[in-house]
């Protein structure tokens, strides 16, 4: 089972999942290149307009303060007519910036999405839709 949050007036309510479907995972953690910075990781999974869901985030952060990408990858879901898209951006802003109703997905926060010490966060990423 897959949790998911959806943001409604602030509130985060959790709704359960049983199998893939269009959401966001997301996760920020400390950039590793600079730790004046926030390291965001997204990924989009949905069968079409990845790109313009991804814009809609980054461009959130990209109004207030200029954004850097740093990783992005792409591939497809297992077993799924979804294709999955995966970008890193390095920003100043907090994460409260972003407003999650204007995605208009559902969103999961996924604490495993950051940065490895053994592996990449791409593997991590292929390993968890790709199987």
């Amino acid at each position: 089972m897959i949790n998911f949050y959806i943001v409604e007036d602030l509130v985060i309510k959790m709704i359960a999942k049983k199998e893939i479907d269009r959401h966001v995972d997301w996760n920020w953690e400390q950039s590793p290149d600079n730790h004046l910075l926030i390291r965001y990781h997204f990924v989009v999974v949905d069968d079409r307009n990845r790109e313009g869901i991804m814009r809609r985030i980054v461009g959130q952060l990209a109004k207030v303060e200029s954004v850097e990408r740093v990783k992005t990858s792409e591939g497809k879901v297992k077993n799924s007519k979804f294709r999955y898209l995966f970008e890193s951006y390095d920003s100043q802003i907090a994460p409260r910036v972003i407003d999650w109703t204007k995605v208009k997905k559902p969103i999961e926060f996924d604490p495993d999405l950051r940065e490895r010490h053994i592996g990449s966060i791409e593997d991590y990423v292929a390993d968890k839709y790709c199987g």
